[in-house]
């Protein structure tokens, strides 16, 4: 390994710095959207302007939390879902924005203010709605694929953006281990963004992880969360706990699979651990099949076709599903996929993991926490 360079030292201040600045702007923009002017009563407007400031002052302090401060999970409950509810209500002010134009072409504008209070009620129950969903244990999902050149059934198990840290604490984390462990996997993938905090706040889950269980190793590879905290030591502690980080390598399991792994398309930004797609596949047995471990579906479209062409299945994360529908959207702007099976113009398959955590508010509409389990059969052949 290398000495972490001092750029990447720097995003541990650099994120929630620019985080902050796009919050604060966000709540700018609610404030002139809904909330001035959403009574005619000034006491009532002065009250949700409070509301406002504070939870834009609660976003502020969770985006240094995160990295600064060891705080009780309860207040990280309450200023992580602050982050969830600027969200929820851009939404709402964007609505009201557009519900206003209406109102005033038909001459209707002094409906606005009780149609601004209505959507800010049905905003309250949208992020009511999506806490509780947040919160809720993964689901594990199953899927049986026919591999080929694989010569007898593998399960394998997916697990993708845990984001250890904050409300994702000792307690989330032997909960996955334990509904990992009860599918008894063969193989089990972590792709990318397990650690999202400092290496010393994340040391208790990590011994957690030591827990897991599969036939032939657990293999990880880096997310670009990684990269903002100190990578270079979490790196090397997760491979104390007995997991194979895979950076721009592969392991072959002799007569099975192919197990390979790059580096997340961050390092390419921060010019540290930068993906090196031709040393992945260099060592690869070409007579088996090949596993490819990746975090971002975007590598698809990065990656050189003649490399692509020697993964037979990619299992990548990064999206989370879009965690919180509408701003779900937006990731496809970035990213080829949001989530689920899909195929590519090479002929394999990727599928995009919407993950066992959640990154900011434990907040989740229209998506799910969730753990694959892969059953990868040889071709021609069905699952009992």
């Amino acid at each position: 390994m290398q000495d972490t360079p001092e750029f990447a030292q720097m995003q541990t201040f650099l994120f929630p710095f620019l985080a902050s600045l796009l919050f604060i702007a966000m709540h700018i923009v609610i404030y002139f959207l809904l909330v001035r002017r959403i009574s005619s009563r000034r006491a009532l407007c002065r009250i949700y302007s409070i509301i406002l400031w504070v939870n834009m002052c609660f976003c502020v302090v969770y985006m240094f939390m995160r990295s600064y401060i060891v705080a009780p999970k309860w207040l990280f409950m309450i200023v992580s879902v602050s982050v969830g509810v600027a969200f929820s209500f851009l939404i709402a002010a964007l609505i009201a924005a557009l519900i206003g134009i209406c109102l005033w072409f038909f001459k209707k504008k002094h409906l606005q203010p009780r149609i601004k209070r209505y959507i800010l009620f049905l905003c309250f129950i949208y992020t009511a709605y999506a806490i509780y969903h947040g919160l809720e244990d993964p689901k594990v999902e199953r899927l049986a694929i026919e591999l080929p050149k694989l010569s007898k059934p593998l399960k394998v198990i997916q697990l993708s953006d845990i984001h250890i840290g904050g409300l994702i604490d000792d307690e989330r984390v032997a909960k996955i281990v334990f509904l990992v462990n009860q599918e008894n996997p063969d193989i089990i993938a972590i792709t990318g963004d397990l650690v999202d905090t400092k290496l010393q706040n994340a040391l208790s889950s990590l011994h957690i992880l030591q827990g897991l269980r599969a036939t032939y190793g657990t293999y990880y590879v880096l997310g670009n969360h990684e990269y903002i905290h100190d990578v270079d030591d979490i790196l090397k502690a997760i491979q104390k706990t007995g997991i194979k980080v895979l950076i721009n390598e592969s392991i072959t399991l002799p007569n099975l699979i192919n197990i390979a792994g790059s580096a997340d398309l961050m390092g390419s930004r921060v010019k540290f651990l930068e993906p090196d797609f031709e040393a992945t596949f260099s060592k690869i047995d070409s007579s088996l099949p090949t596993l490819f471990l990746t975090h971002q579906p975007k590598v698809i479209e990065i990656i050189d076709p003649k490399l692509l062409q020697k993964a037979d299945f990619l299992l990548t994360g990064h999206t989370h599903g879009g965690q919180i529908f509408p701003f779900s959207l937006a990731v496809l702007f970035q990213q080829p996929y949001l989530k689920g099976l899909h195929r590519i113009s090479s002929g394999a398959y990727i599928y995009v993991s919407e993950g066992a955590g959640f990154w900011g508010p434990p907040m989740r509409a229209f998506s799910d926490s969730t753990i694959t389990l892969f059953d990868f059969l040889p071709q021609h052949t069905k699952p009992n």
